[in-house]
Formats: structure tokens, C-alpha cells, sequence
């Protein structure tokens, strides 16, 4: 998505509409930033990379199952910086990725609110608490009565269930209605990390105007790769299309690649 003049109607419309979507604490925040990294689920990201990059006035995105979250909740700066999580629906279940009763940083994600402005958004739908019977592959990392202990403590579900600081976002956002779904693939749609580019991409049209800023607000990609390395996680992603998408950014967005 190229950068667009401010004086497009069609533009600042979507763009306003972009930034609505996001958690009102997070509206706030990204104001107040100078810039925001979006850091990829990539194993080969490591917390020596993470100190070197972050700096006292950047938000910070998460994604599902993200990595490093006790660094994300106790590193003397990482703490402090306000962030947005994103937790997407496993298919058509009430399962979450990243949260209980599958996997999840609970514990982390309840430190990290008492530090700095956090937000959540999930994809497509509110995280409820699912039962055994909603897993639709239960041999895949299965959930039982047994094993099923870890829950939403209450400072979470509050959290969750605040229009502050929680809100859904749709797969099928204006932000990526030029994205090529494969319509013989259940549940095609664009990865995560993309979806939020995007939607970020077209908000910070809105903060400029609100801002009556010369320059854009900075966005870093940190480890989304551009090669064939990462098709194999799932084919319902057009990965060829996000890869030519990221592989001119626009002015103020930097992707570092990471393997």
C-alpha cells in the first residue's frame, strides 16, 4: 500500500477507519510514539537484537504465541513500552492462538500490565474460554479435562472484556480488501503480522493529520522474511503476495529480515 496524499478523501476515510479499529488505548499511545516495530513469531529473533533495537518511545506489536515475553515484561525498557497484542482464532474453533487453554504467557501478559498501556485485538472474533469439545483437532496438541488447568485470571478477564483496552478486528478489513484469498483454501486469509502492517500502515495517515506532523509515523518490521522459507507454516497465506508487498517499502517503514 503506497503512501497516499492527505488531501485523498478515500484515503484519510480508510485511514480514519483504520486507526478506529485499534484499542482506544492504543489510539493514544500511537500518538504519543515516534514509532512501532512489529516483531514476527521467528525463533531467530533474540533478546541481543531486541536491546540493540528498542528505543524509550516505541510501541511495540506481538503476535499469538509471541516469543520472549518474560524479556517483553521484565527487561528494564522493553517494560515500559506500551504494546498490542494480537491473538487469532485457530480455523473456525473458540481457540485462540497463544491463549489458554492451548498455549499461553498468561503470567507475562499480566506483568506487562502493570508497567505500561497494553491493548489486545483479536481476529475476527472474542476470546471465549473454550471447552474440550470446541478443539477441532484434538490430537493435534490436545486438550483434556486432565490437563486443562491453565485459565483467564480475573485482572485478565477484566482486561478482555474492556472496550478500553480490547477490540476484533476482521481478517476481512479495508485495509487488505486487495489482498488475493484463495477461495478453494478454508479460511484463506492474510497472516497476521500483514494484517496489522496494513492496518497500521493506513492509520498513520489519521495520526499525521492529528498530529499536523510533517513525517509519517516510523514503522519496523522485525523478521518478516521475504523468501520461501516460511510458506511451509500454512498454505491459506498468499505468502507470493505479501512478500512483493513488503519487498519495496514505503517512506518510514524499515524491514529488518531476520534467519
Amino acid at each position: 500500500m503506497p503512501d497516499q496524499p492527505l488531501s485523498n478523501t478515500s484515503s484519510s476515510h480508510l485511514a480514519a477507519e483504520a486507526f478506529a479499529a485499534l484499542p482506544p488505548i492504543m489510539q493514544a499511545r500511537l500518538i504519543q510514539s515516534q514509532r512501532v516495530i512489529l516483531i514476527a513469531n521467528n525463533p531467530s529473533i533474540d533478546t541481543a537484537i531486541l536491546k540493540t533495537l528498542l528505543q524509550p518511545t516505541d510501541m511495540l506489536v506481538l503476535f499469538n504465541d509471541f516469543i520472549h515475553a518474560d524479556f517483553f515484561a521484565h527487561h528494564p525498557l522493553a517494560k515500559y513500552l506500551p504494546k498490542l497484542l494480537f491473538f487469532r482464532q485457530i480455523g473456525d474453533s473458540k481457540l485462540h492462538f497463544g491463549l489458554p487453554p492451548r498455549s499461553n504467557n498468561v503470567t507475562a501478559i499480566l506483568d506487562m500490565t502493570k508497567q505500561a498501556p497494553l491493548g489486545i485485538l483479536f481476529g475476527n472474533a472474542a476470546y471465549q474460554f473454550p471447552m474440550p469439545c470446541d478443539d477441532p483437532n484434538p490430537a493435534d496438541d490436545s486438550i483434556t479435562a486432565a490437563n486443562r488447568v491453565l485459565e483467564i485470571p480475573e485482572p485478565l478477564e477484566k482486561l478482555i472484556h474492556s472496550d478500553k483496552h480490547c477490540a476484533v478486528l476482521s481478517e476481512q478489513h479495508k485495509v487488505v480488501a486487495d489482498y488475493p484469498i484463495f477461495a478453494d483454501i478454508h479460511s484463506s486469509a492474510p497472516t497476521s503480522g500483514f494484517l496489522l502492517y496494513r492496518l497500521l500502515l493506513s492509520a498513520r495517515l489519521h495520526i499525521q493529520q492529528k498530529q499536523k506532523a510533517e513525517t509519517l509515523l516510523s514503522i519496523v518490521m522485525l523478521g518478516f522474511n521475504n523468501d520461501d522459507k516460511t510458506a511451509h507454516f500454512w498454505e491459506g497465506h498468499n505468502w507470493a503476495f505479501e512478500r512483493q508487498a513488503l519487498a519495496t517499502p514505503p517512506t518510514g517503514v524499515e524491514i529488518i529480515r531476520q534467519y
